[in-house]
């Protein structure tokens, strides 16, 4: 069964991506989306993201469709992943997205790149990701200035990492979305 999400902004905006209905897939609403991508107007062009628990992938064709030179969605997910694959392939967007159905902690640890300018960072709320995980992509994936969006539930405390530096946070029904920028 699946539904579908609309891309807020860009040169993709108004355009429909499907998801699927999981109980463990919540897309980042709506709102909390365009606020977070008029925060990150000023940096997103030309960045290489990470939608690191891509899920549809929203996120991340967010950042293609405002300017971002590419993503790279992980998901883990077999029937995800597919509808991952689907919206990219459908919004034309496969030229500026690599794909892997790998879970991120073994992404993470395999990564041997020079890191992304922008990380997504949205994990399954009922997981406790944000402690050693969230440390550990600090730490592999990023690079001293990364923007990190950080997405948690609303009932959770901010969170605090003495690597990350806040600039913005916002509430949206269930969704605490936050942008920190790394300081290595």
């Amino acid at each position: 069964m699946s539904s579908k999400l609309r891309i807020i902004s860009g040169t993709l905006g108004s355009r429909r991506i499907k998801t699927s209905k999981n109980a463990n897939l919540k897309p980042t609403p709506e709102k909390l989306r365009e606020k977070i991508f008029s925060w990150l107007k000023p940096d997103i062009e030309n960045s290489e993201c990470l939608d690191l628990f891509a899920g549809s992938g929203s996120l991340g064709i967010e950042a293609i469709s405002n300017g971002a030179k590419s993503c790279t969605f992980i998901e883990q997910n077999p029937s995800l992943y597919k509808n991952l694959k689907d919206n990219i392939s459908s919004l034309n967007v496969v030229d500026k997205s690599k794909l892997h159905r790998t879970r991120a902690e073994d992404f993470v640890r395999r990564f041997k790149e020079k890191g992304f300018n922008i990380i997504f960072f949205d994990p399954p709320y009922a997981r406790d990701y944000y402690g050693d995980f969230l440390c550990k992509v600090i730490d592999k994936v990023s690079l001293s200035g990364t923007i990190i969006y950080v997405e948690q539930s609303a009932h959770d405390k901010v969170l605090k990492n003495q690597n990350l530096k806040m600039l913005k946070t916002s509430k949206t029904g269930d969704a605490l979305g936050s942008i920190f920028t790394v300081n290595k």
